[in-house]
């Protein structure tokens, strides 16, 4: 039913005519994006975590209260660790003369010495302080980041090494975490044998986004094959589809049970995450070039979480919408923000569309009146704005979707 919705006629030319009426065709109104911003913020994010995360054997502390007090960290997880290895390979592209590639190299080799298996491949979910390992599951979502993080590092470095590792990790990802109908399993154990439980689509749009990365970088046809596999499969599998009566949108359902079904209930643990919406829609776009459907598909995503998350009156989006129906929960968290003018400001630029603009601009005057940390620097850990009613925790948020964000705004608007 989801790609029978997706390439119906009618409900694609009512969004086309909907995204017309909305468009400035001599593109009066693109590159309104606030360049000196986003670079400021960038460069201020990376100052503070750059003093304050590197460790002397490579590896990072990533976890801080407001004021940059380390955090206890009894054992190095390998999400966060991989994060910051792509956080300062980015950050190297519009910074180079601060030191952040040199900090990204030493993170991403400590990655392939400490929390890479070296008998059955792929990387541990922990390490020690040490470097031994702790955790020795191996969890799709992890991988999907030490991927991005080599993909990147060997984007801005240029340094083989890191290409070659990335292509290996690939390879192991692909043959220790691909199922059968498509997509990933979300957590093996040491020896890649998968253990039994739902699926989420998570692993799944972050291991398109590494690929992607991998393929910019390199212009390996296996990555962009996989790449393709993935997108594919979320497009003509995990997609629902609306009808033209309820916008023509279209949104890809957070969890599913063990054949990718998705919960059908709020009850029974069914959500649609909004943030993910906004992400999807920009990597969709991004990937483009893969496959030209994905724009369209992009499209869609996009116009389901302006209409089921957005709010056009205070700016920024929402959490979850429920498949069951329902008042969404439109509690604002500080990742959400981030992706949301991220795919924003995307789609914006691709299409000229002014009501883009103008919820890029709103969501950006929510970011920086109550997200950017003026007092401390960093942004809040915001799981629901505003701070002042309690809703903000005393925690550093990692860089990375900011990051992601300042990195597209420079990208797009140069």
């Amino acid at each position: 039913m989801a790609a029978e919705v997706m390439v119906g006629r009618r409900p694609a030319l009512a969004l086309l005519a909907a995204l017309a009426a909305c468009t400035d065709p001599d593109a009066r109104f693109r590159n309104r994006i606030d360049k000196g911003w986003h670079r400021d913020d960038l460069e201020a994010l990376l100052l503070h975590w750059h003093r304050h995360a590197p460790r002397p054997d490579g590896s990072f502390q990533t976890r801080f209260d407001r004021a940059w007090k380390p955090l206890s960290q009894p054992e190095l997880e390998l999400t966060a660790q991989a994060r910051l290895v792509y956080t300062f390979a980015a950050g190297h592209e519009f910074i180079d003369d601060a030191g952040y590639l040199a900090v990204a190299r030493r993170g991403a080799d400590y990655l392939l010495e400490r929390f890479r298996d070296p008998v059955h491949g792929g990387f541990f979910h922990t390490v020690a302080a040490d470097g031994s390992p702790r955790a020795v599951v191996k969890r799709a979502y992890g991988h999907a980041f030490a991927l991005l993080a080599l993909a990147e590092v060997y984007r801005v470095s240029g340094n083989e090494r890191y290409r070659d590792a990335a292509q290996q990790a690939w390879r192991e990802i692909e043959l220790g975490f691909g199922d059968l109908a498509g997509g990933l399993v979300n957590e093996c154990d040491r020896e890649f044998k998968p253990i039994a439980g739902g699926r989420t689509q998570n692993p799944v749009m972050h291991m398109f986004e590494a690929l992607l990365c991998l393929r910019g970088a390199s212009g390996d046809k296996t990555a962009e094959a996989g790449a393709r596999r993935l997108g594919d499969f979320v497009a003509y599998k995990l997609l629902q589809g609306q009808g033209e009566s309820e916008g023509g949108g279209a949104f890809v359902p957070e969890w599913y049970d063990a054949a990718w079904q998705p919960l059908p209930t709020k009850a029974a643990g069914g959500y649609i995450d909004i943030g993910h919406q906004f992400e999807w829609s920009h990597l969709l776009m991004t990937g483009a070039p893969v496959a030209p459907v994905y724009a369209q598909v992009a499209e869609r995503v996009l116009a389901y979480a302006l209409s089921a998350g957005y709010d056009d009156i205070d700016g920024g989006c929402g959490m979850r919408a429920f498949p069951d129906g329902g008042r969404a929960d439109m509690r604002k968290g500080w990742w959400q923000q981030a992706e949301c003018m991220h795919a924003l400001l995307v789609a914006a630029q691709a299409t000229g569309r002014t009501d883009l603009w103008r919820r890029y601009e709103q969501t950006q005057a929510l970011v920086k009146e109550q997200l950017v940390d003026a007092e401390h620097g960093g942004w809040r850990m915001a799981d629901a704005l505003p701070c002042k009613s309690g809703g903000c925790k005393d925690e550093q948020p990692d860089p990375y979707h900011m990051v992601r964000l300042h990195q597209a705004a420079l990208k797009v608007a140069s």
